[in-house]
């Protein structure tokens, strides 16, 4: 049987949790969007109200399990349901909209505990340049959850700009912070 990682997706809705998975996946991702019926459908038709799910086949090394889980924190617990063999998360956040960051501010709020544990990469999706001001401030909520991640902007859309974000948040498992080679890591690294 073949071995199994995981990957996690966290962030605000509308982040690009479902799109990233979707740009990955080697199967038709799961999904758990219902309709808006708050002040979310202002901005959104749909939302997930459980999580995402798809799969990224890894040949001879296995396979990579893909979820994405709501930032809200009335969703926390779904952390806890794909804890076990979790090897990184990508946190996203819409650097495109104007609640920016408070939407990541409430990611933090909910994940931190869990993030200061594991390689994560902070990924800026819907804006191909943010501005140095909007990165300083994201770095700033960062370092006030007492986390240190790369920060890159990406296009959910874009296969090539997903797996940019999985390539270093590899390298972060392979060697973590302190360039040192780390002995969980697995072995298609």
């Amino acid at each position: 049987m073949k071995q199994s990682y995981k990957m996690v997706f966290v962030g605000e809705p509308g982040a690009g949790k479902t799109t990233c998975i979707a740009a990955l996946s080697d199967i038709k991702p799961v999904t758990t969007d219902v309709g808006c019926t708050d002040e979310l459908a202002m901005i959104k038709e749909t939302t997930t109200v459980a999580l995402d799910y798809g799969e990224l086949d890894l040949g001879d090394q296995g396979r990579l399990l893909l979820y994405g889980l709501p930032g809200q924190s009335r969703f926390r617990f779904m952390f806890d349901v794909v804890r076990a063999g979790l090897l990184g998360v990508v946190i996203l956040v819409d650097a495109a909209s104007s609640h920016a960051l408070d939407g990541l501010a409430e990611t933090l709020e909910t994940y931190a505990d869990e993030l200061r544990h594991l390689p994560c990469v902070l990924a800026l999706n819907k804006h191909p340049d943010p501005p140095d001001t909007f990165k300083q401030q994201c770095q700033d909520l960062l370092r006030k959850h007492k986390l240190v991640t790369p920060i890159l902007a990406v296009d959910a859309r874009k296969r090539a700009d997903v797996i940019r974000v999985f390539e270093l948040l590899f390298v972060l498992l392979e060697y973590g912070s302190d360039g040192a080679p780390r002995q969980e890591a697995p072995a298609w690294l």
